[in-house]
């Protein structure tokens, strides 16, 4: 468990699939996952495919592209895809004011009695977002998950 404040704990994912990311594709291609995601796979596929070739993101990686673990390929796949389900909302709706969704999410959240709230306002997010960042309601749910996911896979220091 990963202690996120004085009375408030969570389960620890183990793998950050960002830091995986920025280790072993980041040297090669984009330096951030939402733009590999956004250039080089195909938009809508269940499986992420490969723009270029037509091939299965996962059956890619698993023959040795990158030289990720099994478990490490799970975190990437689990975060291309939740990327490509926001369909860039962060970037379209929330760039203009916060920086990323990872630095937004790790430093400013906390995940309380099971709900996302501010780290210093105590705040419910899920209820601000109604009323902030122009998103509409089905949007919010799909904001909440990734920045949810931010939480949860913060390195342990």
């Amino acid at each position: 468990m990963v202690l996120l404040g004085a009375d408030h704990s969570v389960p620890a994912e183990q793998i950050d699939p960002h830091a995986v990311y920025e280790h072993n594709c980041a040297g090669c291609h984009a330096p951030h996952a939402s733009d590999l995601v956004e250039t080089l796979l195909d938009a809508g596929q269940d499986p992420l495919v490969i723009k270029r070739t037509g091939q299965p993101l996962v059956g890619f990686l698993r023959s040795g592209h990158g030289r990720a673990n099994p478990a490490e390929i799970d975190a990437l796949i689990a975060l291309f895809t939740r990327i490509q389900l926001s369909d860039g909302l962060f970037r379209t709706k929330c760039r203009i004011c916060h920086v990323r969704a990872k630095e937004t999410a790790r430093l400013k959240l906390v995940i309380r009695d099971d709900r996302l709230v501010g780290r210093y306002t105590g705040r419910d997010i899920e209820t601000f977002l109604h009323n902030h960042g122009r998103l509409a309601p089905q949007e919010i749910p799909v904001m909440l998950d990734a920045l949810r996911q931010h939480v949860l896979t913060r390195p342990v220091t």
